[in-house]
């Protein structure tokens, strides 16, 4: 999929808008009009307490060739001589998903959607396994049943994440809490914000379904590296 990739600069007009309807298109309609799994009232934490969490020590970062340096843009990509490869497959094997990671960027509309069955990442902030928070976004359902982050909503703390990148390198990363915002109020520095650490987000849509409308939740995962 060839993606528009638009620069750091215009990314960061464009996060106003993503906060207000990120991903609100992200999803076909449910084929019955039901609701998605959804989040119990108060089991998910803030955003950005589960953003704080992530971050804490847990392994030491190594990074060969240099130190990382944190950039200026929205999403904090970290610059060095010896960046990890870009992502090419994600597993979260207690979801059952095995999935093909292509580029999604910003668009005057907000952001790329991943094709059915695919995982996204967001191509303009870091990639897995560097300090920063890397974004990947999934489908919760499709025209035609479920979709790759159907299980994601319910996903316990703890649960193994790992992306492979295209070099063949494989980066293990632990669940630390999930969070259900409304799309309305996305918390993008909770998100895109940089982190000395590296972070993996994962999101997919939530919440009351209303046809013609959408979901009105997405889902944050939170995940660190191990």
């Amino acid at each position: 999929m060839n993606a528009h990739t638009l620069g750091r600069a215009a990314l960061g007009m464009m996060i106003p808008a993503i906060a207000a309807g990120l991903l609100a298109f992200l999803l076909l309609p449910r084929p019955d009009g039901s609701a998605p799994i959804s989040l119990s009232p108060g089991e998910g934490k803030p955003p950005s307490e589960l953003a704080r969490i992530a971050a804490e020590p847990l392994h030491p970062i190594v990074l060969r060739g240099g130190h990382a340096v944190l950039g200026h843009g929205p999403a904090g990509p970290a610059t060095t001589v010896d960046r990890p490869a870009e992502p090419a497959h994600l597993s979260i094997p207690a979801l059952g998903v095995s999935a093909d990671v292509q580029h999604v960027s910003s668009v005057a509309t907000g952001i790329e959607v991943p094709q059915v069955g695919r995982a996204g990442w967001f191509d303009e902030g870091p990639r897995p396994g560097e300090p920063g928070r890397a974004v990947v976004i999934g489908h919760l359902d499709s025209q035609t049943g479920p979709g790759l982050f159907a299980l994601l909503p319910g996903v316990q703390a703890g649960t193994d994440v790992s992306v492979t990148d295209a070099s063949g390198a494989v980066r293990h990363f632990k669940v630390v809490g999930k969070a259900q915002v409304p799309k309305a109020t996305f918390p993008s520095s909770a998100v895109y914000g940089p982190s000395s650490r590296p972070l993996l987000v994962l999101i997919t849509c939530a919440g009351p379904y209303t046809p013609g409308v959408g979901y009105r939740d997405n889902v944050l995962v939170y995940a660190r590296a191990v």
